[in-house]
């Protein structure tokens, strides 16, 4: 009896512990039901009736800041203003026609405007993105359409932002210019920030290389509309990503010297750190203004910058490509040294001219320069002194060595426009032109002159490497490398090489003696260049070759100079490029006498 009593109460127990655990789980289900149902009539139940009611949600993405671009004191280049911008959502306009008539009396839309609008209303697919109208509304305007609002169908306004370059023409090509999102562009990128109708992108210069960072991630806003689409009010938010801030190397007074030195020439100006790779001024003229493109630049003045035959929409500095001219010499005679085919004092008769393999080549100076050694050929420029090392050296290892001072390389510097110019082999020859190398060819490359071209970055970096004997790598920010590690550079021949461009400046037989720095300053090393663009014929040579002054502006030479100055360790190295200027050292050395004398005192390197 005990026992049957004790097993009804074992059993009542574990029926007691069954019943306690089913009711428990019930609880907890009606308990997350209940928290789903207040979710969805309290917490969000106003949101859903909307959403039942003629869809009034909607959901629009907000615009991030974009990040500045700086220089490397903290001077803006590039920054964002505030501006008042108008929009049409197409899924609420009812007669197009009438609602573009009303814009067009408030704002003043021109008749290219009218066009634009109408065909993007009549291509605009359900749920298609809003449809810029202006992005820089003048408030006055703004405020009569925040007034007149409920009587324009699909009006979206706006108060964002616009992107603005304080020094408008000085870093036009460096610092490039930001656009409106293409189609192309849409398709290329995986980001729905680009979706918003007043979104920007890098399309030139440091906005484009580094656009990803300065792009910034978008928010979201959740409001209600009515059926016009005017917003009644906010119903939830996620807030923007602002994009991150771009410091550079640049020092924005150098660069303006650099600019205003150029003037109305054509032609580029590049300031580096010989041991850094620190770029302090990338100057590149003619210029533009890039605020002009920031709205969208008109028809007419896009065609007359593309048009032009002095290509201001090109970045020379980076861009552009040129023969170098004498100023390749220095990179020759290292060469030479260091293969031990010629001694520091071994002296080569220069009578004018030089023949090879039933050709005549001829030297600047028609009467010849007589005997001259490495550092005196240098100095005065002798171009049969370098015919002969590009006889001894053969095309393959002058290549090589080239190659060790950053001919033919594309520098990562974060510029798209960046070009790796060319430095020709036999090799190549024979893929791109299906030809043979000639021999011929290396003699007239051994004076930077035939298919042989160079920026005028590489021109810097090439003499800042002579400079330091190291393989320097051009930066435009701290995070980028300085150093090309997996290369090494045969310095064994570059003290004579230094000691040549020594005196070009500053001993009265140089080729760029005028231009040497005033007391105080120190020494600059250089190399003047002056490249011809025109074939010189037999019979002008008889009878004496033109001047470049009596010559059409397109035929006449261009002129370079590469310089180094600076205290030991501390040197700067430059490149000036004047296209179609005359001659190295009557057009270009005065500039870099300019340019180092100002960047000296501005960095505190004077002597």
């Amino acid at each position: 009896m005990a026992e049957a009593h004790g097993d009804r109460e074992l059993e009542f127990q574990k029926l007691g512990r069954r019943t306690f655990l089913l009711l428990g789980v019930q609880g907890a289900g009606l308990a997350l039901l209940g928290g789903w149902y207040y979710n969805l009539q309290v917490v969000n139940g106003q949101r859903h009736r909307l959403k039942a009611d003629d869809n009034r949600v909607a959901v629009r993405l907000t615009e991030p800041m974009r990040g500045r671009i700086l220089d490397r004191d903290g001077q803006i280049l590039a920054t964002n203003k505030k501006s008042f911008e108008v929009f049409l959502d197409p899924s609420l306009i009812q007669n197009g026609s009438e609602t573009i008539a009303k814009l067009t009396d408030i704002l003043n839309l021109s008749g290219e405007e009218q066009i634009r609008l109408r065909s993007a209303l009549a291509l605009a697919e359900s749920g298609a993105r809003p449809i810029m109208v202006r992005a820089d509304v003048i408030w006055g305007q703004f405020a009569r359409l925040e007034y007149l609002r409920n009587q324009i169908d699909g009006l979206v306004t706006s108060v964002g932002h616009y992107r603005s370059y304080p020094q408008g023409p000085q870093t036009a090509h460096l610092v490039g210019y930001v656009g409106r999102v293409s189609k192309r562009e849409l398709e290329r990128e995986d980001d729905e920030t680009l979706q918003i109708p007043t979104a920007k992108i890098g399309k030139t210069g440091v906005e484009r290389g580094f656009d990803k960072l300065m792009r910034g991630r978008h928010g979201l806003r959740e409001i209600e509309v009515n059926s016009k689409g005017v917003e009644l009010r906010e119903l939830s938010v996620r807030p923007n990503i602002p994009g991150k801030d771009i410091n550079l190397t640049i020092d924005v007074k150098l660069q303006t010297m650099a600019m205003e030195l150029l003037g109305a020439e054509v032609g580029a100006i590049c300031l580096m750190d010989a041991h850094q790779g620190d770029l302090l001024a990338l100057a590149s003229s003619p210029t533009f203004d890039p605020n002009a493109f920031v709205g969208g630049i008109s028809q007419e003045n896009w065609d007359a910058l593309r048009e032009n035959q002095q290509t201001p929409l090109v970045n020379k500095a980076v861009q552009g490509v040129y023969p170098p001219g004498s100023t390749f010499k220095t990179v020759v005679l290292a060469a030479a040294l260091a293969e031990k085919l010629v001694r520091p004092d071994e002296e080569i008769f220069c009578p004018g001219h030089y023949d090879f393999a039933g050709n005549r080549f001829h030297c600047w100076a028609r009467g010849g320069h007589g005997r001259v050694d490495g550092v005196t050929a240098i100095a005065q420029s002798c171009d049969v002194y370098f015919y002969h090392l590009g006889e001894l050296l053969g095309i393959d290892r002058l290549a090589r060595f080239a190659k060790q001072y950053g001919l033919g390389q594309r520098f990562d510097i974060n510029l798209v426009e960046t070009n790796g110019a060319l430095l020709p082999t036999p090799q190549w020859k024979k893929r791109v032109l299906d030809k043979p190398w000639y021999p011929g060819e290396t003699i007239n490359m051994s004076i930077g002159q035939g298919r042989l071209l160079m920026t005028p970055l590489q021109m810097a970096v090439m003499t800042a490497r002579i400079a330091t004997g190291k393989p320097t790598l051009p930066r435009l920010t701290k995070s980028q490398p300085s150093m090309q590690n997996n290369l090494f550079i045969d310095d064994s021949g570059l003290q004579l090489v230094r000691e040549g461009m020594d005196m070009v400046v500053n001993n009265a037989t140089g080729t760029a003696h005028a231009s040497q720095l005033g007391p105080g300053f120190g020494k600059m090393l250089g190399k003047t260049g002056t490249v011809q663009v025109r074939r010189i014929t037999a019979a002008e040579r008889r009878q004496g070759i033109r001047k470049n002054d009596e010559l059409p502006w397109k035929l006449r030479d261009h002129a370079m100079f590469v310089a180094i100055a600076g205290p030991a360790g501390q040197e700067l190295a430059m490149s000036v490029v004047i296209e179609h200027g005359g001659s190295g050292s009557n057009d270009a050395a005065p500039k870099a006498k300019s340019m180092m004398e100002f960047a000296l005192v501005h960095l505190g390197l004077q002597a």
